[in-house]
């Protein structure tokens, strides 16, 4: 009986390191992946950040070169009501 119980024991503490070494896996693995999708998400976070001040500074270039086309399309219009003398 005692060889019996010494047997439960040390089946009891090789499961317990088993799980143990599993667990300690499995904490690695998800933190790996976690540290890859956190780099991913970085560089889409900065894709979408860089696109966001292109289309702004697009923005601001077309608004300034409209008003300036406008502006030119006065001048033209003007001269062309303005009669030859």
């Amino acid at each position: 009986m005692p060889d019996e119980t010494h047997n439960i024991k040390r089946l009891l503490v090789d499961v317990k390191e088993s799980l143990e070494r599993d667990i300690h896996g499995l904490r690695e693995l998800i933190t790996t992946r976690f540290d890859t999708q956190a780099a991913r998400l970085e560089r889409q976070g900065a894709l979408i950040q860089t696109g966001s001040r292109w289309i702004n500074r697009f923005s601001d270039w077309s608004e300034k070169v409209d008003a300036s086309l406008e502006q030119k399309d006065k001048q033209v219009s003007s001269s062309a009501t303005q009669k030859p003398n």
